[in-house]
């Protein structure tokens, strides 16, 4: 019998085993969405009522910051698979790093809103190109077998960033340091990454598929769907709105959570910390979801994610009191990470892995649409006072496509249903 070579070195190059090779991966690229994530959307809420204090801009102006960001990110999806395709896997994480490394240093340097735009927008562009979609693409073609335990980690690591990045943002506030050194510090960590991505030998080589799961693979590529088929797919269109809706709720949410808490009478401390226990159990449900997804069904557990984000939303909009921020906390937490894993694992089961990053990425592409969530809360609040029916409508939005989605069926590839 041959002996499996998958657990053994490359002696020729020095490259871990296969099955080393995948976990240190995982590994890496779940590091590198740990800081992004954390120091992206997670960290600008928290800083931003210092910098819209220091340099007087209004709510409005602020909010912009936030929805340049997701536009950038958006509009920017779809370049992962691409430059993967020309030019491997280390050169999104590479690009991506030195984009991030730049956008945070402008943010550090602002001084005007224009200023702030431009580094939100790097910001964007980098967070796209060591994000979501190159990081699903090489796992779920790195990984057959432990498919969804391995996209559910690298989730859960970047909702961990979120955990951590706001009580760091507000320890930097609360210690009278500037939040022009947070975003230097960010820019030295993304930078360094990013060189440490470009050279790792782990990259150098792509591992065999799962031996045991090889014949599977082959079986299943009747189900890849072609990319002109899924835009036609009704259960596409729903997946992608509900992500959508909940992207939406998701930035208006950092952007103004702390400044909406602190309208109802809460301290920054605990506004901050909320949004650090939001991330917790936003990163909770994502190991969670990667550990029994198989058993419950990615359908069911997309939709428990989108109840969930219904309640906590209308809890944040009226949350004046420790349990309402605690329902908050849990209810948006765990439907942000539900939602977000679920789908991914959803578009696998629907429409194959072969087209998956065009169809990964043109759903974000659509999700851009949600960078307007921030600048209209912003706007609203300029003219009502507050943001509690910013939050009551999220939370209304976000049942409405609960109940498109629960009464999802799964698709049959036309060309199948066609030829029966």
């Amino acid at each position: 019998m041959q002996q499996s070579t998958d657990h053994v070195p490359d002696q020729a190059t020095g490259l871990p085993s296969a099955e080393t090779g995948r976990w240190l991966l995982l590994a890496m690229v779940s590091l590198v969405f740990f800081v992004t994530t954390g120091g992206t959307f997670s960290s600008l809420g928290v800083l931003l009522p210092a910098m819209v204090g220091e340099l007087q801009w209004s709510w409005t102006e602020a909010g912009l910051g936030f929805t340049v960001l997701a536009l950038f990110t958006g509009l920017s999806s779809t370049f992962p698979a691409t430059i993967i395709k020309w030019f491997g896997i280390k050169a999104p994480y590479l690009a991506g790093g030195i984009m991030l490394a730049s956008g945070f240093f402008i943010l550090s340097i602002t001084q005007s809103v224009a200023i702030y735009l431009c580094g939100a927008g790097l910001v964007g562009l980098g967070y796209s190109l060591t994000g979501a979609v190159p990081a699903v693409t090489i796992l779920s073609s790195w990984f057959s077998e432990k498919r969804s335990l391995a996209i559910g980690v690298f989730f859960t690591f970047g909702a961990l960033g979120s955990v951590c990045a706001p009580l760091i943002a507000n320890y930097v506030l609360s210690a009278d340091m500037s939040w022009r050194l947070y975003w230097q510090a960010m820019a030295a960590i993304t930078g360094g990454l990013s060189l440490v991505l470009a050279v790792a030998a782990v990259l150098r080589a792509k591992p065999k598929p799962e031996p045991d799961n090889e014949a599977a693979m082959l079986e299943d590529e009747s189900q890849n769907w072609t990319f002109g088929e899924v835009l036609r797919n009704y259960q596409y269109h729903v997946i992608t709105l509900a992500v959508t809706i909940t992207l939406l709720g998701t930035l208006t949410m950092n952007t103004w959570q702390v400044t909406h808490l602190q309208n109802l009478g809460v301290s920054a401390t605990i506004a901050a910390s909320a949004l650090s226990m939001h991330a917790l159990f936003n990163a909770a449900s994502r190991i969670g979801g990667g550990l029994i997804i198989d058993r419950v069904g990615a359908k069911l557990m997309f939709c428990f994610g989108l109840v969930s984000g219904v309640i906590g939303m209308f809890a944040l909009s009226i949350a004046d009191s420790y349990p309402l921020i605690l329902i908050f906390a849990i209810g948006d937490g765990i439907c942000f990470g539900i939602v977000t894993f679920a789908s991914s694992i959803l578009l696998l089961e629907y429409f194959g892995a072969r087209n998956n990053p065009m169809i990964l990425g043109f759903q974000n592409l659509v999700t851009t649409l949600a960078m307007v969530g921030p600048v209209m809360a912003g706007g609203m609040a300029d003219r009502i006072g507050g943001f509690t029916e910013v939050f009551m409508i999220a939370s209304g939005l976000m049942f409405i496509v609960f109940l498109l989605s629960l009464t999802m069926k799964k698709p049959v590839r036309p060309s199948i249903r066609d030829a029966a």
